[in-house]
This record gives structure tokens, C-alpha cells and sequence, in this order.
């Protein structure tokens, strides 16, 4: 810790009485739990998958448990995620 005074000038904080969170320096955390499980069923129910021997298709999400969140800091996105994903499918 620096002593009075002998601080590294970019240390200092604009104080407002607003209490912004100026170029999201401090940690904000935003749940993204719904928009990404929406997301995932989006993505997820069009997959089809074709080979040789055969072809694959999802026809169903059938469990999506789980969470999301983005995180700032610093500045910085931060992804947390953590899903359980069943599916249904058919194959030919």
C-alpha cells in the first residue's frame, strides 16, 4: 500500500455523486441464463448430420439445465456457463 500522497497517479478515482460505473472498471455480473437456453434450442434443433452411412437428426431438446452469466471487468468480458443438454434424434 502507498503511503499518502505517493500513489501512482492512475490509481485515482473520479469521485461522482452518481456512483457510475465509468468504463465498467468494477465487477457487473448480468444473469444470460434465458437468452442462451433460447439460443441453444435455436441452434441445436437444425443440426442434421449426413454421412455415408446414414443420416442423423435432433427432433427435440429434451433437458436444458443449467445457467449462464456475463461478467465485466476491468473492461473485460467474462463467460460463465454451465449447461446439461439432452437430446432427441432420429437417424435413417
Amino acid at each position: 500500500m502507498a503511503k499518502w500522497g505517493e500513489g501512482d497517479p492512475r490509481w485515482i478515482v473520479e469521485q461522482r455523486a452518481d456512483a457510475t460505473n465509468v468504463n465498467n472498471w468494477h465487477w457487473t455480473e448480468r444473469d444470460a441464463s434465458n437468452w442462451s437456453s433460447e439460443r441453444l434450442k435455436a441452434l441445436l434443433l437444425p443440426v442434421r448430420v449426413e454421412g455415408e452411412e446414414g443420416a442423423c437428426e435432433v427432433t427435440e431438446v429434451s433437458k436444458l439445465d443449467g445457467e449462464a452469466s456475463i461478467n465485466n471487468r476491468k473492461g473485460k468480458l467474462i463467460f460463465f456457463y454451465e449447461w446439461a443438454i439432452k437430446l432427441a434424434w432420429t437417424g435413417e
